[in-house]
């Protein structure tokens, strides 16, 4: 659907079976439910929070849910053992993190490992778990039989990843669900949603109901049950 036909679609909803007694609204308005729409879809699609409780990529449907969102990069690395030893960071002066940045869907590493260079994993580690990991000789970012690879930690609006100092690193590779287009009917060149074409009548029904929600409509709790078993 184009940004019009969502406008006429939900105009259509928020309609039929109201008499026309629900209030009208400014395109901006529309504009703005929209927006909100495509944001709660996106986040349940990728979390998991929904009716069928699946995440990104752990059904075709929810990877085509989210398929034009996808984005990679290759970030440098810097070694800078301030925060954590043997830490690299991609430095935010020398590369552009994305600006379009959302969710990570993966993340690997360049390695020189005994002077060959290879991708590896990275092990996702939450703060409190760094210091046990630190100390367990077992762990995943120590060199083992020409393998590791480093832990991954979020600090700030950077990435750390740490080694155990016996292998350097050179490059981060993220791939990413990046922000979805925001919607914008009154622009100079109107901004249509971004997402797959099958979405938008998905994202049509949830911005419905986010409406009659707003207008405490007694028609909620019936789209409401409609919305929870739509796909």
């Amino acid at each position: 659907m184009t940004i019009t036909e969502m406008h006429n679609a939900v105009r259509l909803g928020l309609d039929k079976t109201s008499a026309l007694e629900v209030p009208s609204f400014e395109s901006e308005e529309l504009d703005h439910w929209l927006n909100k729409a495509i944001e709660r879809f996106v986040k349940t699609r990728y979390s998991g929070v929904n009716v069928k409780k699946e995440s990104f990529e752990q059904t075709q449907k929810r990877i085509d849910d989210l398929r034009t969102l996808v984005k990679s990069t290759d970030l440098i690395l810097y070694a800078r053992s301030v925060e954590f030893p043997n830490a690299y960071i991609v430095d935010d002066e020398e590369n552009d993190w994305p600006s379009d940045y959302l969710f990570t869907i993966s993340e690997e590493a360049l390695a020189t490992i005994n002077g060959e260079e290879k991708r590896v994993g990275v092990v996702q580690c939450t703060h409190d778990e760094y210091r046990e990991a630190i100390d367990n000789p077992y762990s995943e970012h120590i060199l083992h039989y020409n393998s590791a690879k480093p832990l991954r930690l979020f600090y700030e609006y950077n990435v750390i990843l740490i080694t155990d100092g016996q292998y350097t690193l050179s490059n981060y590779y993220l791939t990413y669900l990046r922000v979805p287009a925001t919607v914008d009917f009154d622009a100079d060149t109107p901004i249509d949603c971004d997402l797959p074409e099958h979405t938008h009548s998905e994202i049509v029904d949830m911005t419905v109901n986010m409406l009659l929600e707003n207008i405490e409509q007694p028609r909620y709790k019936t789209h409401s049950a409609e919305v929870a078993m739509m796909e």
